[in-house]
């Protein structure tokens, strides 16, 4: 017997732009058995960038939409209306499917407009829609060589803390001070200091 079996992304929410989280899991014959971590993978080129977690929805996802799948599958295909089969399946196949359909109508409810917000400010400037207070590796370094290279003086270790607090930083400074903010994972106050400072970007 032929044994198909690796590692697939399965469970694709969170889209915003061009980069969806997915989950990688250990698969045989393409079903998900074993999530091993998830990313922000772009649509164009598969970069990928892992996350400090594995995302709960997507897991969940990944191991629901495609053994939904395969369950209705097997309905349809081992199903004999002659036989009177058919009536008695029709309300478990109609349920596969909507759990199907609903998965991605709960993902899109469940985006939090702030992140997303951040997420679209992250694609902008540097071409890929993720959240840094979400990724395992740091963007600081690359987040501050971009204001470095705006900037006529050097930057110092607090400059991101210095322009969220100045209500007069202009909008791509303050822009890249939230994103570098939110590489500092562990400060609860920095990343309040961050969402509250989002309105001042309309």
């Amino acid at each position: 017997m032929l044994f198909i079996w690796g590692k697939r992304t399965y469970g694709s929410v969170d889209r915003v732009g061009n980069a969806a989280i997915k989950t990688v899991f250990r698969h045989l014959w393409y079903l998900p058995l074993l999530p091993v971590g998830s990313y922000y993978i772009a649509g164009k080129n598969n970069a990928a960038f892992e996350l400090n977690r594995i995302h709960g929805l997507s897991t969940l996802f990944g191991y629901l939409r495609p053994w939904l799948f395969v369950a209705f599958a097997f309905l349809m295909i081992s199903t004999h209306p002659q036989a009177g089969e058919l009536l008695p399946n029709v309300p478990i196949m109609a349920a596969l499917l909507l759990g199907f359909i609903a998965s991605y109508l709960i993902d899109k409810k469940m985006r939090n407009p702030q992140v997303v917000q951040l997420r679209k400010i992250m694609e902008q400037h540097f071409g890929m829609a993720l959240d840094p207070y979400a990724c395992r590796t740091s963007l600081q370094l690359e987040i501050n060589q971009k204001m470095q290279a705006s900037s006529t003086t050097l930057l110092d270790d607090n400059w991101h803390k210095q322009v969220l607090a100045d209500l007069f930083s202009d909008k791509p400074s303050l822009e890249l001070a939230m994103l570098r903010a939110r590489c500092d994972q562990h400060d609860k106050a920095l990343q309040e200091l961050v969402l509250k400072a989002l309105p001042r970007l309309a």
